[in-house]
């Protein structure tokens, strides 16, 4: 009998496939486009609660839409995001390409984490600034990981750790869609936000 986790999971099992590169990025683009325009103004909760839960939100928006992103990207170059079966016959380490392995050792309950996407990425796209683009990238894993797990009361504005994921983002466009962008996360009072993809 399944377990209630494994059966509300088997109701998202797919094994995701080149076709599926446009559904990810789009809601990508919805998450990191709300992240950057989303004001106090929006947010219908207690007024002393606002600047929190704006400031929360975004966080947790932006490290949902680079997860949702760097999978699209993966998805686009050919490379699968599920993970093998355990009895899975295929070697090698991941990522894998799409056509190098058979579409039932793929496991459609599971697809890799944000970090194996992340660790691997230099083999799915060439990126000239590795590090810098992977210092950008940890920084919004690390806003998903810690919003969408603590709550708390204060959280120091660091203005540089948004301009490396908006570094790292125009840089993900350009060399994995083959796009412009240009982005602004706007946090700090009077700040204007930019969100526009050519």
């Amino acid at each position: 009998m399944q377990s209630i986790e494994q059966r509300v999971k088997s109701q998202f099992a797919k094994c995701f496939t080149q076709r599926d590169c446009h559904l990810f990025k789009r809601m990508a683009e919805y998450y990191l486009r709300c992240a950057a325009t989303l004001r106090t103004v929006d947010i219908k909760t207690d007024p002393a609660l606002r600047l929190l839960t704006r400031n929360t939100q975004k966080r947790l928006f932006i490290g949902i839409g680079v997860e949702l992103l760097l999978k699209a990207v993966y998805l686009k170059r050919g490379y699968a995001i599920n993970r093998l079966k355990d009895d899975a016959p295929v070697k090698g380490r991941f990522p894998f390409r799409l056509d190098a392995v058979t579409h039932t050792d793929f496991d459609v309950n599971n697809t890799h984490t944000l970090n194996d996407v992340l660790q691997s990425l230099h083999r799915v796209i060439d990126l000239k600034a590795l590090n810098s683009i992977k210092d950008g990238l940890r920084i919004a894993k690390v806003f998903r990981n810690k919003e969408g797990h603590v709550v708390v009361s204060q959280h120091r504005f660091e203005p540089r750790d948004y301009r490396a994921i908006e570094s790292a983002l125009v840089e993900i466009y350009a060399r994995g869609f083959g796009q412009n962008l240009r982005v602004r996360f706007s946090i700090a009072r009077g700040e204007k936000s930019a969100w526009k993809v050519t």
